[in-house]
């Protein structure tokens, strides 16, 4: 019990034991008085706890509601919904694996940017300043604001200390993987980015047209706000408010960690009841046993997407300290108890009087033993009570005396240490090498004074510096792979360049060692010893160097004494004629190579003869002459051409020079004998095909001439305009069907094309062509010199020159004016063929509501009726006339010709609007008809009277083939940006033989006078004139399904694509 704790000195229990015999009459009285007041206290505290933890259940809903509704705000602003758009399109038209490459590849530019503090350059910054504008506003309640898209990958944010990638986070899974359209709410956690616990608020970013999820806004709520909501609910001193969930976990609490709090499965129970209320706790968390607890749940004003909260829900709890709570009973008690103070001051004061003779001597012990317990070794105890109280003080007085003798022991070999230190320390700093320490990130935390001195840093600036920067820049990677191999292989050595404080390099050798956590891993320091190279690189530049001028002088000497040698032979024997060299008298003295594989002379058998035995003797004197002048002086005798004897006796045409060379004692000509004999018959050869070729020009030419009037004779007369326009829309050159147009050619050469074009048809699909220089085809109006509107068909094609360059357009341009004329004379025939198969169900159905009119009017007119029913009869006569009116409108409007117009279109309405005029053809067939009209789906540019007339052709088919009767099924839908419309029939069937020829003009397996056989033929007209298509799947006996398939975004190449 607390009077009598082992903490209590003896003199207290003493003391407790005399005044404990008095009070129990005393006790027993304010027991039974205690018990009635608690009751009543209990009930009444109760209720207020209740109303309180209902009141923090409020504030709470309204800060979170708040941040859903910013949310969801921010979620439909333009700015937010363009930027995420933008990213989502990134990954159009890539599979899986390289979105994946993409987002990885973005993340690691955004964990690599220079500052954490700063966004980087590929962040759009003019929505990063909205957010963070926007962010300012709420910025005590908000951590951040952060825009992901529908890859998880960031898009903006507020704040750059977040990640870019949350594809796999609870909230980024629910929202937007999940495709949820409800806001989503976390858990309460500790964010290590931040520093702090924050609430994550996420809404959905919803596509305007589809309705479907692209992205999420993400609101980072601090603790703070909701814990300033909890924590401005207070009762008395004690009592506050906390947030648990329905599991039992701490939320939030003001006054204990989350890991203090306890609770027991009884009061858990009765928390996650749904209701709010109040309970006795067998345990409140906070420690008090059976306090008075009030809970109310927290319930949000919308329903949140799955997983929120973690699963759980919310649950205000309102606590007190039991000791506030029954304060007031605690004054009632007090004021009976003043009553026995006089009996408790007696027996008090009795108590110490004992208690003080007991306790003293104890007492002295207790501060003696303290004292030495501080420290205070000296200090001995002094007590002679002759019991065991003075044993126990001679012990405390001898265990004094050896901690002191063991203190100074310890004191000499603490000293002993210090001049070791001193010792080692001195040896390492004025080591001859730079010795130096660094730390995990590479910083060093100490250099010795050699390295110092070396550098010229001081130790402060050093120790503020690390590794890389003292190298010269660009040598940093190398530094970095040292240092990966020291932390790998647990010691390394590299050669680099250090550079002092004025910019002076250092060649360096480092040999290291690190010392690695063998616990946890990962660097502790690192030592390394750095010698000073730079001497030894010095001299072994110097060395090599040498070495390297050495060896090129002795190559380049032997290389010009090898050339020497052989430059004159090699010039002798390898030119490319044949040369002769004969002295004053024309004697032959040498011959090269190439002569004896010209002419067939040996050197051996021609050296010694005269030049003249190898020269026709028609020459000879000429040669002479040659010779005398060379001799005499003249440096070269010009080229000569002459005949010269093969060694086989054979006559070669060459050219002759003729050079003196040597000087006057050694004077000698030298001859070049050059074989002309090709030369001289590809002259002749040459002249011969000369006479040749211009023979076949002259014949070219004149079937030049005749292919170009024969091509100007179709052009002109062909009955399309052809023309050629320029790069600027110019005409070039246009035949002379432009006159059917009431143009002169000369009046249009120069002019601009889109002179011709009505204003609603100029420039868009030439312009086109122009930039795409790809073919096309596509309708314009051209307006005639008379001002009438014609209709043309228009193909227009690059023209490029033979380097591929562009030049400009041609054009064939078709008048379809009477073409169209025709075809709506067929569409309308086509179309009064469809009225006159309704006309019979049509007059039953006018004639059904008829009869119910004369009926009422007949009744009426009898005058027997009271006044309620002839208003019956008279709402009854008003209904059938509007359905008479309605049938009659609609049949009127689908008969009547229409100029066709485009315009944006619901499919769903236009099926209806058929189906109102043919649903009277289902009955007496035993037709049942089936619907499935997709929701939601969007407008179509089409012409309306067009496709009715369209799926009215095959409604009518349908019935027609269904002659047992069936079910016709007519869905609709949207499928990859093409509009489709299904009309199925259960009838006979198509046969594999008939169907490819369904759609040709005039072709019909009806019987004579049931048909024209066009109905099919124009209804693809009309459909392919959309861009659309008409697929056909039929079975015999099984039916057959049409599908009408129409472009959404007016683009055939969607309906190929589905088709």
């Amino acid at each position: 019990m607390t009077f009598w704790s082992r903490s209590h000195s003896l003199q207290r229990k003493i003391i407790t034991a005399i005044v404990l015999v008095g009070l129990l009459p005393l006790t027993l009285l304010l027991a039974l008085t205690y018990v009635e007041e608690r009751r009543a206290l209990r009930e009444l505290t109760g209720v207020n706890f209740k109303e309180a933890a209902v009141e923090a259940a409020r504030r709470i809903e309204m800060q979170v509601g708040r941040g859903m509704n910013e949310a969801q705000q921010l979620a439909t602003t333009p700015f937010l919904h363009t930027a995420v758009t933008e990213s989502n399109r990134t990954y159009e038209g890539k599979d899986a694996r390289n979105i994946q490459g993409m987002i990885k590849d973005w993340q690691q530019r955004w964990r690599q940017r220079d500052k954490q503090s700063e966004f980087p350059l590929f962040i759009n910054r003019i929505v990063t300043n909205y957010l963070i504008r926007w962010h300012d506003i709420r910025k005590s309640d908000y951590v951040g604001i952060l825009v992901t898209d529908q890859q998880g990958a960031l898009v903006v944010s507020s704040i750059p200390q977040v990640e870019y990638f949350y594809g796999k986070t609870p909230w980024w899974q629910a929202v937007v993987k999940g495709g949820s359209l409800k806001g989503y709410v976390s858990e309460m956690a500790f964010d290590p980015a931040f520093g702090t616990h924050v609430l994550v608020v996420a809404a959905p970013i919803l596509d305007d047209t589809k309705g479907t999820v692209i992205g999420a806004v993400t609101i980072l709520l601090r603790r703070d706000t909701i814990f300033h909501a909890i924590g401005e609910v207070t009762i008395g001193k004690t009592g506050h408010a906390m947030l648990f969930n329905s599991d039992g976990g701490p939320v939030i609490c003001p006054v204990l960690p989350p890991e203090e709090h306890t609770g027991k499965p009884e009061t858990i129970s009765t928390l996650a009841g749904g209701q709010a209320g109040w309970t006795i706790a067998v345990d409140d968390s906070h420690g008090s046993r059976d306090a008075l607890i009030g809970f109310a749940p927290v319930r949000f004003g919308e329903t949140l997407a799955q997983g929120s909260l973690g699963g759980h829900q919310w649950i205000t709890v309102v606590r007190q300290d039991p000791q506030e709570t029954y304060a007031p009973l605690a004054e009632l008690m007090a004021k009976v108890l003043l009553y026995g103070l006089l009996v408790l001051a007696v027996l008090w004061g009795t108590g110490v009087i004992v208690a003080r003779r007991i306790a003293r001597p104890i007492q002295l012990l207790h501060d003696g033993v303290r004292e030495i317990g501080s420290g205070r070794l000296d200090r001995r105890l002094e007590l002679k009570t002759g019991d065991e109280i003075q044993g126990l003080a001679d012990a405390f007085n001898q265990m004094a005396e050896n901690l002191q003798r063991s203190f100074g022991q310890i004191e000499q070999r603490v000293v002993d240490v210090r001049h070791l230190e001193e010792k080692y320390r001195d040896l390492i700093e004025h080591s001859p090498e730079m010795i130096y320490q660094l730390n995990r990130n590479g910083r060093f935390v100490h250099v010795n004074k050699t390295g110092l001195e070396k550098l010229k840093y001081t130790l402060d600036e050093m120790l503020a510096m690390r590794l890389w920067d003292i190298v010269p820049r660009g040598q940093e990677p190398l530094v970095l792979q040292y240092l990966e191999r020291l932390v790998a292989q647990g010691r390394s050595s590299m050669e680099t360049v250090f550079l002092t404080k004025g910019g002076h390099p250092i060649d360096v050798e480092i040999h290291a060692t690190a010392l690695i956590d063998q616990e946890r891993g990962g660097l502790v320091h690192s030592r390394a010893f750095v010698r000073d190279v730079t001497d030894r690189h010095r001299l072994e530049q110097r060395v090599q160097e040498y070495t390297t001028e050495l060896e090129e002088a002795v190559s380049e000497r032997t290389q010009q004494l090898v050339a020497s040698q052989a430059r004159y032979k090699a010039l002798f024997d390898l030119v490319a004629d044949s040369v002769f060299m004969v002295d004053a008298n024309g004697i032959i003295v040498a011959v090269n190579k190439r002569e004896e594989q010209a002419l067939g002379y040996a050197e051996a058998k021609v050296v010694g003869r005269s030049l003249l035995d190898v020269v026709l003797a028609g020459y000879h004197d000429a040669l002479r002459g040659w010779l005398s002048d060379t001799i005499s002086g003249q440096r070269k005798i010009p080229t000569q051409e002459i005949v010269v004897l093969h060694a086989d006796g054979l006559e070669t045409p060459a050219e002759m020079d003729l050079i003196r060379v040597g000087v006057a004692d050694q004077l000698s000509v030298m001859v070049q004998l050059r074989d002309i004999t090709d030369r001289k018959r590809l002259e002749r050869q040459l002249d011969a095909y000369r006479e040749e070729l211009e023979d076949k020009v002259r014949e070219r030419t004149k079937e030049i001439e005749e292919t170009k009037q024969y091509l100007e004779s179709l052009l002109e007369n062909a009955n399309d305009v052809i023309y050629t326009l320029d790069t600027e829309q110019r005409f070039t050159y246009v035949n002379s069907k432009i006159e059917a147009w009431g143009y002169r050619k000369e009046d249009l050469l120069g002019r601009p094309y889109l002179a011709l074009l009505s204003k609603r048809h100029r420039g868009k699909r030439l312009k086109s062509t122009l930039d795409i220089e790809v073919k096309q085809v596509y309708e314009v109006e051209v307006v005639t010199r008379m001002g009438e509107a014609r209709a043309v068909m228009v193909s227009v094609s690059p023209l490029h020159d033979a380097e591929g360059g562009f030049l400009g357009l041609m054009g064939i341009a078709r008048d379809m004016t009477e073409t169209k004329k025709l075809e709506q004379q067929i569409r309308n025939s086509e179309k009064l063929a469809s009225v006159g198969r309704l006309a019979a169900g049509v007059a039953h159905e006018i004639n059904n509501p008829l009869g119910g009119i004369l009926n009422c009017l007949y009744n009426l007119r009898k005058g027997t009726l009271s006044p309620t029913r002839q208003e019956e009869y008279r709402v009854s006569m008003e209904d059938g006339v509007r359905r008479v009116q309605k049938i009659v409108r609609q049949l009127l409007d689908f008969s009547q010709q229409h100029v066709p117009e485009f315009a944006l279109t619901d499919i769903n309405h236009v099926v209806d609007r058929v189906l109102v005029l043919t649903t009277h053809l289902f009955a007496p067939k035993r037709i049942v008809l089936e619907t499935g009209f997709g929701s939601g789906l969007p407008n179509i540019m089409v012409d309306r009277h067009m496709i009715e007339q369209v799926l009215m052709n095959l409604v009518l088919n349908a019935v027609h083939a269904m002659t047992e009767g069936g079910t016709l099924t007519i869905r609709t839908s949207v499928v990859e940006g093409v509009c489709m419309v299904e009309v199925c029939d259960t009838g006979s069937g198509i046969p594999p033989a008939v169907l490819p020829r369904i759609f040709d003009p005039f072709f019909t397996t009806n019987r004579e006078g049931e048909g024209t056989g066009l109905g099919l033929s124009v209804s693809l007209g009309i459909v392919e004139r959309h861009g659309g298509k008409i697929l056909v799947d039929s079975e015999v006996g099984k039916g057959t399904t049409f599908m009408l398939c129409l472009p959404v975004s007016r683009e055939r190449s969607l309906v190929e694509r589905v088709s």
